[in-house]
């Protein structure tokens, strides 16, 4: 027996049986071909003005650069949409001489997922990430670039629980 041709084989049918896989790791099922995202409105009661359009635009693409699924305006074969619910800084450590030591920022995104073909895989989900900085320094000289990484790590998740089906 060719042993190559039977770890193929087994491969073959074990990928196949569950959806298609490509070498970034989705697992998409074969017949869901667009995709649709909702503006996430800002509802925060802490307001960085870019941060919806920004996060939008972030979930848009990481979704058309990283699977097949066309872009649709709305009613895609897998419909994202929510808001952003948290954008606080708040103290995290304290320090006994001067108060405050560390800085805690926190973005909240909770996002509503529907797939009409597999109503199964819906979900409604917050997604949060946050980050520790030194409380000396000032929030406005690291916002963006604190707010872009967290973003990121949100999207991220987003796509893990839809796209990768873990």
């Amino acid at each position: 027996m060719n042993w190559t041709k039977y770890i193929l084989y087994i491969t073959l049918i074990t990928f196949s049986s569950c959806g298609i896989y490509d070498f970034r790791g989705t697992n998409i099922p074969e017949d869901i071909q667009t995709f649709s995202v909702g503006f996430f409105n800002n509802e925060a009661d802490l307001v960085n003005p870019s941060l919806s359009i920004d996060f939008t635009e972030k979930l848009k693409t990481k979704f058309q650069t990283e699977t097949q699924l066309g872009l649709k305006s709305e009613e895609g074969d897998y419909q994202i949409n929510g808001q952003i619910k948290r954008y606080s800084v708040t103290p995290a450590a304290l320090n006994a001489q001067t108060g405050a030591a560390q800085t805690q920022f926190t973005i909240t995104v909770h996002v509503d997922f529907t797939c009409p073909n597999y109503s199964e895989k819906d979900f409604s989900k917050d997604f949060t990430s946050s980050q520790t900085f030194d409380a000396g320094v000032e929030f406005n000289s690291v916002e963006n670039t604190l707010s872009n990484e967290l973003t990121d790590i949100i999207v991220q998740q987003i796509f893990a629980q839809i796209a990768l089906d873990w």
